[in-house]
């Protein structure tokens, strides 16, 4: 029998339905190509952080953590000359403005948005116009970096007064001047971000 005659139109439905499936398959294989792709960059993103992390996180934590050891030391008044004249030394090296620069970056790519804060932050206070800021300032906000990245990046919780705890043996006999610090730090970053930073509560 010929369904031509009986059903209408059949080779035209026929064709249409062809160039569809034709279409949905063609649509189908682009969307596969695409998260083929997606699949691929991501691979290879993951790839660059996992061959890089360690070592960069290693280098960065290091940076941060010598540099607030050699800042709290360099002018310790039990130091001889010869030592005080050797830890400036060793600070300058270690804030070098290119040496800085780079460990910013650095620490901004694997930070977040805290990261990014505090490191502003230090740069916005370390401008002439702030001069007056309080004794302890720069000393509390570099112990403010390591708390932040400690959190940003690992997850841990560490206290900027802590550091400072373990670092300076009169500590108390300091506390006055701390607390000027961290709360000028605070007051300047809630006139910047309106709002406390988590690691100054």
């Amino acid at each position: 029998m010929n369904w031509s005659k009986i059903i209408p139109f059949e080779s035209t439905v026929n064709t249409a339905v062809e160039k569809i499936s034709d279409g949905v398959i063609t649509k189908m294989n682009h969307a596969e190509e695409q998260r083929n792709r997606e699949f691929t960059y991501r691979l290879k993103e993951l790839e660059f952080y996992k061959s890089n992390y360690d070592k960069d996180l290693k280098d960065i934590f290091d940076y941060w953590f010598e540099i607030v050891r050699v800042v709290h030391i360099k002018d310790n008044e039990n130091l001889s000359e010869a030592e005080k004249s050797r830890y400036q030394k060793k600070f300058v090296e270690l804030s070098n403005i290119d040496k800085i620069a780079k460990y910013k970056m650095n620490t901004l790519k694997y930070g977040g948005t805290e990261t990014g804060r505090v490191l502003a932050v230090m740069s916005s206070l370390n401008q002439k116009r702030y001069s007056n800021k309080p004794s302890q300032t720069d000393l509390y906000i570099w112990c403010s970096i390591l708390a932040v990245l400690k959190k940003d990046i690992l997850g841990q919780e560490l206290n900027p007064s802590d550091i400072l705890r373990v670092l300076v043996n009169d500590f108390d006999d300091h506390l006055k001047d701390v607390d000027e610090a961290k709360h000028y730090i605070k007051n300047y970053y809630y006139k910047i971000y309106k709002e406390e930073p988590f690691w100054l509560r």
